[in-house]
C-alpha cells in the first residue's frame, strides 16, 4: 500500500514571505484629496481652503449655498478606484509594485475626478449679479485657484485632520 506523505520545503522562506507581505499591507496609510494646508490665499486674505469649505458646505448664514464637489467626485470615481485596486493589488502582493505606487495612482485619479467635478458643477447656479461680476456662470470657478489647488497626499500618520479641506 502506498501512503502519501507531505513535507514542507523552505518553511523559513514561506514564513518570511508572509511577514514581508504583512509589512507591505500594514499601517493606516490613506490617500487624502482636497485643498491642503498652505494652498494659498486670495487677494482679500481668505485662504483657498476656507473658500473651498464654504463652497462645499455652504456658508453658515445661508447666503452661499452648498455646492458639494468632494464627496460626489469620489463617489462617482469609486468604481474606477475599485477596478484599479483589483488590477494592481496582485502586483503589490507579488512585490512587483509598492503600495505607495498604487496609492499615488489612486490619488492622481481622485485628484482628476475632483477637478472635473469642480469644472462640471452647475447647481445651484450663481446669482445673476455674481455671474455679471465674474463673467462666468460656473459656480465654482472664478480665478481657477480653487481647482488648481486640489491635490492628493498620502498620509501615514493616521492623525485627525485639523486644517485644509
Amino acid at each position: 500500500m502506498i501512503e502519501p506523505t507531505v513535507s514542507l520545503v523552505n518553511t523559513q522562506q514561506v514564513e518570511q514571505a508572509l511577514k514581508d507581505l504583512a509589512k507591505r499591507l500594514e499601517g493606516h496609510t490613506r490617500v487624502l484629496v482636497g485643498v491642503p494646508k498652505g494652498a494659498g490665499t486670495y487677494e482679500d486674505g481668505l485662504t483657498i481652503a476656507t473658500v473651498a469649505a464654504v463652497n462645499n458646505f455652504g456658508s453658515a448664514d445661508g447666503v452661499i449655498p452648498e455646492r458639494p464637489f468632494l464627496v460626489p467626485a469620489i463617489t462617482k470615481g469609486a468604481p474606477q478606484y475599485q477596478r484599479l485596486a483589483e488590477v494592481m493589488i496582485p502586483k503589490v502582493l507579488s512585490g512587483s509594485m509598492t503600495m505607495t505606487t498604487l496609492l499615488e495612482q489612486m490619488g492622481n485619479l481622485a485628484e482628476g475626478h475632483v477637478k472635473q467635478e469642480i469644472t462640471e458643477l452647475r447647481t445651484p447656479p450663481n446669482a445673476a449679479s455674481t455671474i455679471a461680476a465674474k463673467g462666468s456662470d460656473n459656480p465654482l470657478i472664478d480665478t481657477g485657484a480653487l481647482r488648481q489647488s486640489i491635490r492628493y497626499v498620502i498620509d501615514d500618520t493616521g492623525e485627525q485632520l485639523e486644517e485644509g479641506l
